[in-house]
């Protein structure tokens, strides 16, 4: 391969791999060369290579299994997940691309509020919340890890609530018949996945995530639910349009 090349190394590597995949070179099941094996073919380092591969792994083409190599991934989505400044849920969001919503329950605790949960939800220095950290797919595909916190005053019942696959502002929404309507503030920030998230969402520690953190109120302006997410890299997109 050309050094000549304007196009960095890697990114050869990953547009050939991509393209393999959805001329159906290479189909869902398939095991792609090794990393040994691409290094050989395009002549450049396995540090390049694995580039291009923690890349395609990240954006859904391909899943590493440990001990037995990279695997054309079974489970990808055909769009990403677009979040505008309004309020969708998650599964809102999926159904926009035709894409079935999954969530699965990591943990539910009752937490000491923080300061800035303290301030939104006015409350006592002493209150308590509620925390509910559970695993986003699209189409079986990991996209976030995402957690929800309510005052423990109202949102009890939520430890015992039924989210498995289901959306959490429909649980809310059931147990005060309040629904998040608005944003007071909406953080966002690139973050690198840390070895428990790699872990719970199929990528790699370090792959690129990006953070929301959303304070939510419901249609009077008053503090309902505070989100904080990480979004895998290459499978969300947000639009500040």
């Amino acid at each position: 391969m050309s050094m000549a090349s304007t196009i960095p190394l890697y990114q050869k590597i990953y547009d050939d791999l991509r393209a393999a995949i959805k001329d159906g070179t290479y189909v869902q099941g398939d095991k792609i060369p090794s990393e040994s094996e691409l290094s050989d073919r395009y002549e450049v380092s396995r540090i390049t290579v694995r580039r291009a591969i923690e890349d395609l792994c990240s954006d859904g083409y391909l899943t590493k299994m440990q001990g037995r190599g990279t695997f054309v991934e079974s489970r990808r989505l055909n769009s990403k997940l677009l979040r505008t400044s309004d309020t969708s849920s998650f599964s809102q969001l999926c159904a926009q691309i035709n894409a079935v919503p999954g969530a699965h329950i990591v943990e539910r605790q009752i937490v000491p509020a923080r300061h800035d949960e303290l301030d939104f939800f006015d409350l006592a220095d002493d209150a308590l919340m509620v925390l509910v950290r559970r695993t986003r797919s699209a189409d079986g595909l990991p996209v976030a890890d995402e957690s929800v916190v309510v005052p423990y005053e109202w949102g009890a019942p939520l430890l015992n609530a039924d989210l498995e696959d289901g959306s959490i502002f429909d649980a809310i929404e059931g147990l005060c018949g309040r629904r998040p309507k608005a944003t007071s503030r909406w953080n966002v920030n690139a973050v690198r996945a840390t070895t428990e998230q790699a872990a719970l969402l199929g990528i790699s520690a370090g792959d690129p995530m990006l953070y929301s953190e959303t304070y939510y109120l419901d249609g009077q302006g008053a503090p309902i639910a505070i989100s904080r997410d990480a979004f895998v890299g290459g499978r969300y997109q947000l639009s500040l349009s």
